[in-house]
C-alpha cells in the first residue's frame, strides 16, 4: 500500500518513523508492505527521516498521484485540509487524519462523501493520541449499550491542574501555564486547550460513536480553566478531591448531555490518578462495566502509532469505513436534556465578611432550594473575613444557579461565588 502524507510536522515525522523503524514488523504481521512514496508540506522538510522521500509543496496534488493509494492527513486546521479529505475521497483514495476539530466540526459530510465513494476516513488519531479509545467504542464495546463516558482529553489542561495542585496556593494559574509552555506542553496561544475547545472537539467524536448520534459539537457545553484560582486546590485536598478537567457524556432517559468542565475527582476514583500530560477515557457499559483506557495523549510517538495502526487496518481490509458505526446517514439525534436540568454536587466558595448569623443566612438559601451538603468547612482568610466552603448533594444546575446568584446578592458575601462541579 503507497501513503502520501500531508504534513511534516511532529506527528508526520512520527508516522514516517514508525514506518521505517517497524517496516519488517509490520509486513510481517500484516502480509503487505506500507510504503510512504510522497511528503507535502508548504516548505521542504529537513528532517532526515524524509530524505529519501519525494517532497511536493502542492498539497492537494498529492490526491491526484497514481502511486498514492491512501492520503494521511497530518496538516491541522479546518480549511485546507478539508479541502484535502474532500478532493481526496472524491479521486476514490481512502483518508486517514489525526483531524479532531474537523472531524468534529464536518465529520457527518464526510463521512457520507466517503461512503458515496466507497472508500474509508478513519481517525483513530484524532482522540487522545495512543490510546485506542474508537477502537475500543466502535469494536470492543459493539455489544454494549453505553450508560456514559468521562475522560481526561486534553494533556496541556492535565499537566497545568496537576502543577497546580502540586504547588498549593504558591503558583498562579499563568505561572504555570508560561511553565507548559516552556516544556513544549502548551501553544503559544492555548486558547483551545485551555477554554475548553480541543476537549469538547474530542468529546462530540467520542459521544457520537458512544451513542450512536450525528456529530453535535454546538450541543457540547464547554467550561475552560483559566479561572480556576490556586485557593480551591488547597480546598480540592482538605475535602479529599482532586481538580480535572472532564469530559463528560450520558445518555440518561433518552436525553444526551455532553460536557467539558473543571471537576472536583474524589482522590479515590480511578481518574484522580491520571496527571502530567497523560489522557484517560473511563467508559461504562451494561455488559463490560467500567474500562479505563489511559496512556499518552499527543506527541510524536503516541499520536504516529495512533495513525499507523489505521494504515494497518486499511492494508488488511478491516476497518469498518471509519463512520460512525458504518451508518451515519441513518443516525437520528437524540434530544439534549436542558443545561438547567443536568444534576451534579457541587463545590461552592462563598468569601463572607465574619459576622454573626451568616452561616445560618448561607445555609437557609440552600435549605429553601432543597441543596442538600456532603461536606462544610469555614476558614478565616483575614482579619473579619472568611471563606465558607460547602460541597452539595447532586442537585440540578438550575436550582444551583437560582442559590449562586441569591447568596451572590447577600451584603455579606464580598467576593464572586466560585462553583465547581464534583463528578462521583
Amino acid at each position: 500500500m503507497k501513503i502520501g502524507i500531508c504534513g511534516a510536522g511532529t506527528v508526520g515525522r512520527g508516522v514516517t518513523q514508525i514506518l521505517q523503524d517497524n517496516h519488517a514488523l509490520i509486513t510481517a504481521r500484516t502480509g503487505k508492505a506500507i510504503e510512504v512514496t510522497v511528503v507535502a508540506s508548504r516548505s521542504a522538510p529537513t528532517d532526515k527521516i524524509f530524505k529519501d522521500i519525494a517532497y511536493t509543496a502542492d498539497i492537494v496534488s498529492v490526491c491526484r498521484r497514481d502511486d498514492v493509494d491512501v492520503v494521511v492527513e497530518l496538516i491541522g486546521g479546518t480549511t485546507d485540509a478539508k479541502v484535502l479529505i474532500e478532493t481526496a475521497l472524491g479521486a476514490g483514495k481512502s483518508v486517514v487524519t489525526a483531524n479532531k476539530a474537523l472531524i468534529a466540526e464536518h465529520g457527518d459530510a464526510l463521512f457520507a462523501l466517503a461512503a458515496a465513494h466507497k472508500v474509508s476516513l478513519l481517525y483513530e488519531a484524532a482522540v487522545a493520541g495512543s490510546i485506542p479509545i474508537i477502537k475500543v467504542i466502535q469494536e470492543s464495546l459493539a455489544g454494549n449499550q453505553v450508560a456514559w463516558l468521562a475522560g481526561i482529553i486534553n494533556g496541556t489542561a492535565n499537566f497545568i491542574l496537576t502543577e497546580m495542585a502540586a504547588s498549593g496556593p504558591t503558583r498562579t494559574f499563568d505561572e504555570v501555564l508560561q511553565e507548559a509552555q516552556a516544556l513544549g506542553y502548551a501553544e503559544a496561544d492555548p486558547t483551545f486547550d485551555i477554554e475548553g475547545i480541543d476537549a469538547a472537539h474530542k468529546l462530540t467524536i467520542l459521544s457520537a460513536l458512544a451513542f450512536d448520534q450525528p456529530l453535535s459539537l454546538p450541543q457540547v457545553q464547554i467550561e475552560g480553566i483559566s479561572s480556576l484560582d490556586p485557593v480551591d486546590f488547597k480546598f480540592a485536598r482538605e475535602l479529599g478531591f482532586k481538580i480535572k478537567h472532564l469530559g463528560i457524556a450520558r445518555c440518561q432517559d433518552g436525553q444526551l448531555e455532553m460536557a467539558v468542565h473543571p471537576s472536583f475527582v474524589p482522590t479515590t476514583a480511578i481518574l484522580s490518578q491520571i496527571d502530567g500530560v497523560q489522557n484517560a477515557v473511563l467508559v461504562c457499559g451494561d455488559a463490560a462495566g467500567e474500562i479505563l483506557c489511559t496512556g499518552a495523549g499527543a506527541g510524536a510517538g503516541p499520536t504516529g502509532s495512533a495513525v499507523v495502526s489505521d494504515l494497518i487496518d486499511l492494508v488488511q481490509g478491516t476497518c469498518s469505513g471509519g463512520s460512525l458505526g458504518g451508518r451515519s446517514s441513518a443516525l437520528k439525534p437524540l434530544p439534549v436534556r436542558p443545561v438547567a436540568e443536568v444534576a451534579s454536587g457541587y463545590y461552592l466558595r462563598i468569601g463572607v465578611e465574619d459576622q454573626p448569623g451568616v452561616m445560618s443566612a448561607v445555609t437557609s438559601i440552600l435549605a429553601r432550594r432543597t441543596i442538600s451538603l456532603d461536606k462544610i468547612l469555614q476558614e478565616d482568610i483575614a482579619p473579619n473575613r472568611s471563606f465558607i466552603v460547602l460541597v452539595t448533594d447532586p442537585i440540578q444546575h438550575g436550582v444551583i444557579t437560582d442559590a449562586i446568584n441569591e447568596l451572590q446578592e447577600m451584603p455579606s458575601v464580598v467576593a464572586p461565588v466560585q462553583s465547581i462541579r464534583v463528578f462521583r
